[in-house]
């Protein structure tokens, strides 16, 4: 079931005891905000603690994530375009064949989340700590500074083309990451 809810809304029924909000897509309601420290068009979740929040296949657009707690969330076939999580924790969580077009994920502790079948095109890892994953979509996807072997990124059958590891080379690809050529 899709329904349309606004950051405040969410907040509140959180705050009575709500866990289950699979499905919603969280709605901008109002531009600038003005207690939003941001001057483009967002919404603004900064700080907030969501720990055990079932937001499976909920649609995120450009949400802003700075200090989130996220830990034990199922995040699964969540849909975050443009979001940035900025010293996050999304620990021990479920983020399984989630969309993360376009993201940033900086400085943020995902160890122990399951991001198998990620779509990550486009969205940067910087200074991450993670596990490994495995049939992940990584084009244009920014490893540089993260807490995770390049070895790890490139096997487990991920799609890898033009992303940079950990140490900042680039992987031109398009290479399967067992280690074969795409082409």
């Amino acid at each position: 079931m899709v329904w349309k809810i606004t950051p405040e809304e969410l907040l509140e029924r959180y705050a009575d005891g709500e866990r289950n909000f699979a499905g919603i897509e969280l709605v901008y309601s109002g531009w600038p905000s003005s207690s939003s420290k941001y001057s483009s068009p967002g919404i603004d979740l900064d700080g907030v603690v969501l720990r055990d929040i079932n937001l499976r296949g909920a649609y995120f657009p450009y949400v802003y994530l700075t200090g989130v707690d996220l830990t034990g969330a199922d995040l699964g076939g969540i849909f975050m375009r443009g979001c940035n999580l900025v010293e996050g924790i999304i620990r021990d969580a479920n983020l399984r064949a989630a969309n993360l077009k376009q993201s940033g994920f900086f400085d943020a502790d995902l160890r122990g989340t399951d991001l198998d079948y990620m779509n990550a095109c486009g969205a940067g890892f910087r200074g991450v700590q993670i596990g490994s994953f495995e049939r992940a979509i990584l084009a244009y996807t920014d490893f540089e500074g993260a807490h995770i072997s390049s070895n790890l990124i490139c096997r487990g059958q991920n799609l890898i083309w033009h992303t940079t590891m950990p140490d900042g080379n680039v992987v031109e690809g398009p290479q399967w990451g067992n280690g074969r050529d795409a082409r």
